[in-house]
């Protein structure tokens, strides 16, 4: 069964993600689309690219995922299609995809342009064509050239420097929780099993990691580790972004 995912900052007011699935049924009528979202904020591929990560480890392989932001040409290094556990992605040389692998993937070919094709939606126009080769088995030699590299985009990591870890925000969800950079191996490693405090805006402290959301009263703010593995902030039945103001790439300090 043949599968592409879409990813874009479009939002579901506007005509383009119809356009775009239209696009797609015309050259394979029996695909599966499925939306992993369209609600990224505009133009944040650190944001597309933490929920795909999150995302595209849960499908089959030989899985298409469009990628949707940052795609005016003039902005890239090209559009490519990339091949990476099995499954493909197809999107611009934006710094996504460094933000998205920890590691070069398996294969990148450069889309090729036909410069006298007017290019005014270049998802629709270009990155489905090439998904619907892909996910219709394709081979991603024939589609165009090897290339060797990606624009890179240093992600945010946390660092430690003795008893202290420092890290940021990476991600605020819908329901207001804060998902970090940093992961129970570093927490484990510096921390070792001795007491800490976690320290956040206004004062805010906390000094446990809770197994689960219902581990404290509601209103109560509450540290556990997600099934990522990374620090999430969180308040019961509540949203701690909104009640310290906690935004994308804000610090978090771990003190033992």
């Amino acid at each position: 069964m043949a599968i592409i995912t879409l990813t874009t900052d479009f939002g579901l007011k506007d005509h383009y993600v119809g356009s775009v699935k239209g696009a797609i049924l015309k050259q394979l009528p029996n695909v599966t689309i499925v939306d992993i979202s369209h609600q990224i904020e505009k133009f944040n591929i650190q944001d597309a690219a933490f929920i795909l990560k999150e995302t595209y480890p849960n499908f089959p392989k030989n899985t298409v995922h469009i990628i949707g932001l940052l795609t005016e040409y003039v902005n890239t290094g090209g559009y490519v299609a990339v091949e990476n556990y099995g499954q493909f992605f197809i999107g611009s040389d934006n710094g996504i995809f460094s933000l998205l692998f920890d590691e070069m993937p398996n294969k990148i070919i450069e889309i090729p342009l036909d410069i006298k094709q007017n290019i005014s939606f270049p998802v629709r126009d270009v990155f489905v064509k090439y998904a619907c080769l892909l996910a219709n088995g394709t081979s991603m030699d024939t589609i165009g050239k090897a290339k060797q590299n990606l624009l890179q985009r240093l992600p945010f990591r946390a660092t430690s420097m003795g008893n202290i870890i420092r890290g940021s925000i990476l991600f605020v969800d819908s329901y207001g929780n804060v998902i970090t950079n940093i992961y129970f191996d570093l927490f484990d490693q510096i921390g070792k099993g001795k007491p800490f405090v976690i320290e956040l805006a206004r004062n805010n402290k906390i000094d446990r990691i809770s197994p689960e959301y219902n581990d404290v009263s509601e209103g109560e703010i509450l540290a556990l580790f997600n099934s990522s593995g990374q620090l999430e902030i969180a308040m019961r039945n509540g949203k701690i972004n909104t009640m310290l103001n906690l935004k994308l790439n804000d610090s978090i300090t771990i003190r033992f």
